[in-house]
């Protein structure tokens, strides 16, 4: 049978981690520039790793150069493996109906199944895998490079080429997030967008932002797979491991 390929987010969509992100971002620029709670006042929700960064470092009157992108990068994913193991306030789970979605798409055919994410990549394996769930991707499209999420769909179609997807074209994409940059993204290069209101957004929110489907949790997989196969999609190939 002919699917489409699924492709998710991962704060608000796949886990909380309880704010260890920020936690992590906060630590490292402290530690590198003295700058304590420097995301404090910074739109996170959707945006890119590199263009959150990019905005602090200018902010503080840092150069965001690719090195000084890439220094910061180092200390966060290392704050980041620590903070994430912390004890926090805010919630730290798999969000509901994920782990059961993620089995059904494998047993209908062992699928793979990719990230578009604003994460820089080293942080998503970090997050990932500490819900044991880094197995779970096959292939993915990452904040390191970007700061518009837009410019992440070409990449995830480049890396599932890659990874032996035989994907023809955005239009056979669905794109799972939990805010409208999510949806802003997919609909930019002619994918479909699902909104799930588990991050900061309804489904109202969503759906008015142009989501092709809202849903309250991943935990409506029947919804969900149903309109999915709905608008076909492309055949599947054997994939390698999730690059480490």
């Amino acid at each position: 049978m002919i699917r489409p390929l699924f492709l998710f987010d991962i704060d608000g969509t796949l886990v909380l981690t309880g704010r260890a992100g920020v936690r992590g971002m906060n630590v490292a620029f402290e530690q590198l520039y003295g700058h304590a709670q420097a995301l404090d006042e910074v739109p996170i929700a959707g945006r890119t790793d590199r263009a959150i960064v990019t905005e602090v470092l200018r902010a503080i009157g840092r150069d965001p150069s690719d090195a000084e992108v890439d220094r910061l990068r180092q200390a966060y994913v290392t704050h980041l493996a620590t903070e994430i193991r912390r004890p926090a306030s805010h919630p730290s789970h798999v969000l509901p109906g994920v782990e059961a979605l993620l089995d059904r798409l494998q047993a209908r055919g062992a699928l793979p199944v990719g990230l578009l994410t604003g994460n820089f990549a080293r942080g998503a394996a970090i997050k990932l895998g500490h819900f044991g769930l880094r197995d779970r991707f096959a292939f993915g499209a990452f904040g390191d490079d970007h700061l518009d999420r837009r410019d992440l769909v070409p990449v995830a179609l480049a890396a599932a080429r890659a990874s032996g997807v035989n994907v023809r074209s955005a239009s056979e994409l669905i794109v799972i997030g939990d805010t409208p940059l999510d949806v802003e993204c997919a609909h930019a290069h002619g994918a479909r967008a699902v909104g799930v209101a588990t991050g900061p957004y309804s489904t109202a929110e969503l759906a008015a932002a142009g989501a092709d489907l809202a849903l309250h949790t991943l935990e409506d997989a029947d919804r969900l797979l149903e309109w999915a196969d709905e608008g076909g999609g492309s055949p599947w190939e054997s994939n390698p491991p999730f690059p480490r």
